[in-house]
């Protein structure tokens, strides 16, 4: 695993070292059975990497931004453990796998997933005590990236909510979680999950190897 403390994330350097690779975003596609995450990687692969100047950022993404430094404070406080920012995790198992890192220990043992979210959504989540759905692949996709990792912590921080303003949830090896629906849950623990995201990549890479060798001839 190498880690890219050098890099910051949102800026082109980080844009290009995640060009083409599995990231906490697309980690969801290592779990559904399409071509789509394929496509996607084969469509990088084949093409250099070119800054989009047109992307946009909405006024929330902008607010996290600015709120994450002071999250990660607050949870670091939380669970006891100094996190640090780090742009970007790479595995040195399987060159597709990497992912942005919200916080992570010293020793790569711990890290963190921290959302700044709006109200509406802050609220659901600390309703529900739960992480959402939305966000759970992001934080299985650490362990899978991680071999090292032991925890992750899922924070969502908000500093305007009068009742809970950082919401956290722990997340180890031994968790359960289900990646399933409400009429057809799928509940394994993380280390299952890893196994089986672990495979999925393997098989991902030969597949993209194999499918720029097919449209080169």
């Amino acid at each position: 695993m190498i880690a890219r403390f050098d890099i910051v994330q949102g800026t082109e350097e980080w844009h290009q070292v995640r060009y083409g690779k599995v990231g906490g975003t697309l980690s969801k596609g290592l779990f559904v059975k399409s071509d789509t995450l394929l496509l996607n990687l084969l469509a990088e692969h084949i093409e250099d990497y070119e800054p989009d100047y047109d992307s946009y950022q909405s006024a929330d993404m902008i607010r996290g931004q600015e709120l994450e430094p002071q999250a990660r404070k607050e949870l670091s406080q939380y669970i006891g453990v100094k996190l640090l920012e780090c742009g970007w995790l790479q595995s040195e198992v399987n060159k597709l796998l990497g992912i942005s890192v919200d916080g992570i220990s010293e020793n790569f043992e711990i890290c963190a997933e921290i959302k700044c979210p709006a109200k509406e959504k802050h609220t659901r989540t600390i309703f529900n005590n739960a992480i959402p759905s939305d966000n759970i692949n992001q934080c299985l996709h650490y362990f899978v990236v991680n071999d090292k990792c032991k925890k992750v912590y899922f924070c969502s921080y908000r500093p305007e909510c009068k009742v809970k303003p950082l919401f956290v949830k722990e997340l180890t090896l031994d968790s359960e979680i289900d990646l399933g629906t409400k009429a057809k849950p799928v509940i394994k623990t993380v280390r299952e999950w890893v196994e089986i995201a672990r495979a999925e990549a393997d098989k991902l890479e030969i597949d993209l190897q194999n499918a720029i060798e097919k449209i080169s001839f």
